[in-house]
């Protein structure tokens, strides 16, 4: 696939027209990105940014009836269906086994819903980059700023702006060991996991960055708004995502890139089985036990979840929305209502076969399809910020959080309208 061409008007001066979308849109995500929780009832929950999703996809919908780049449209449809990939097989691996396990109505519907809400914000990112290009990057991270500020702002309001930085400063020296009670709020874990896909972004085209308007714009804010919601995890995976472009990249300089690229995301399929063959044998009671490390209630989580899956060819699963389910059905005693593990997650829903196939989906199918669209440059990234995905998944539920998902898979193909194809 050849690299989508700017539209005419992007080439022009900025329309009114233009001017009045790029508010709308803004509105629009931002709504998305800070209605997180809340849902309309209507015998059956609409998470609110779901709705806002669909909004956004529609209205970009009608805007390519208007404006019709059939090229731009096609080549986008090939990264929604690319990216949209692992939620589909998740269902058609369930499908049997909700119906011969006779799986209650209850986890159907939440196992479809987690896997349609992925899928929503997956069109809506790409509606974004339709009408607006390159630029509709930058837009999509306003809002996610816009956001996040909207809860700073009412923080700093209740407390002070000085309380807030003297915990700001104390949660970032101390590496989250120590939480103040105003700081806390700011743990909105689900955007600042989306927004450390956008530091990643930053930190492996940091000069292209720099020579970009909107991305050094919009670094400092992100940066405050990540460092605000500290997560432990989130700083470690930007690391190792840094650290594995960084490996790859020169290792690519002496063999084939897509060798290279195969290699590695082949080997992060087979790490991450091995993970769950560790955590089924106990490692984190071994960490634990061993390093006296604060494992956050992931052994306790990891012992309960034991007696629900087993390693072996004949472990078919679930069916997607087990987990989840299985946690919300919890006593009202139990304050933790997730797994923390989306791997694990993904293993016990659909089993031993559907685990590869969803990983095989995730990791050297996407990778490759990205390389042979945009190049080694765009295969790189995109095997980066999934590694930093894939590593929060380790301990967090971030592969089923919606805004990781856009975020990553607008970063992604927007690499689409940089012209750097290359290797």
């Amino acid at each position: 696939m050849e690299h989508i061409q700017h539209m005419h008007q992007e080439k022009g001066k900025t329309s009114g027209e233009d001017i009045f979308l790029a508010v709308l849109y803004t509105l629009l995500a931002c709504g998305m990105y800070y209605f997180h929780d809340e849902y309309i009832d209507l015998g059956i929950h609409f998470m609110y940014k779901f709705v806002l999703a669909v909004l956004i996809a529609a209205l970009s919908f009608l805007i390519f009836l208007v404006r019709t780049d059939l090229r731009r449209g096609g080549s986008l449809i090939q990264y929604i269906v690319v990216f949209s990939l692992p939620y589909l097989s998740a269902v058609l691996a369930s499908i049997p086994l909700w119906v011969f396990q006779i799986q209650r109505l209850a986890q159907i519907r939440r196992g479809l819903f987690d896997q349609i809400y992925g899928v929503a914000i997956i069109v809506a990112v790409a509606g974004i980059l339709y009408v607006f290009g390159r630029r509709g990057l930058w837009l999509n991270l306003a809002a996610m700023l816009g956001a996040n500020f909207i809860t700073v702002v009412r923080v700093v309001h209740e407390y002070g702006i000085s309380t807030y930085l003297d915990e700001l400063r104390t949660l970032i020296v101390t590496f989250s060991s120590e939480v103040g009670p105003v700081i806390q709020q700011m743990e909105i874990h689900e955007l600042t996991f989306g927004l450390g896909v956008y530091l990643v972004f930053y930190a492996l085209n940091w000069r292209e960055c720099q020579k970009d308007r909107m991305a050094a714009l919009f670094f400092i804010p992100t940066l405050f708004c990540f460092l605000s919601g500290f997560k432990r995890i989130g700083v470690a995976a930007i690391a190792a995502a840094v650290l594995v472009w960084l490996v790859l990249r020169l290792t690519a300089k002496k063999h084939s890139g897509s060798f290279v690229l195969m290699t590695a995301a082949f080997t992060a399929v087979i790490v991450a089985f091995l993970y769950i063959c560790l955590v089924k044998n106990g490692l984190f009671v071994f960490l634990s036990e061993h390093f006296g490390l604060d494992t956050m209630g992931r052994r306790e989580l990891s012992q309960f979840i034991d007696r629900h899956y087993w390693i072996g060819l004949d472990f078919f699963g679930n069916g997607v929305g087990f987990v989840t389910r299985l946690f919300s059905d919890l006593p009202a005693e139990w304050t933790i209502r997730a797994l923390h593990n989306d791997i694990l997650m993904i293993y016990i829903d659909i089993g031993f076969w559907g685990f590869w196939v969803w990983m095989l989906c995730f990791f050297p199918l996407r990778v490759w399809l990205v390389y042979q669209w945009q190049g080694l440059r765009g295969g790189l990234l995109c095997l980066g910020l999934q590694a930093y995905v894939f590593a929060t998944a380790a301990t967090d539920n971030t592969l089923f959080y919606i805004y990781v998902t856009g975020a990553l898979a607008i970063v992604t193909m927007s690499g689409a309208f940089d012209g750097q194809k290359d290797g």
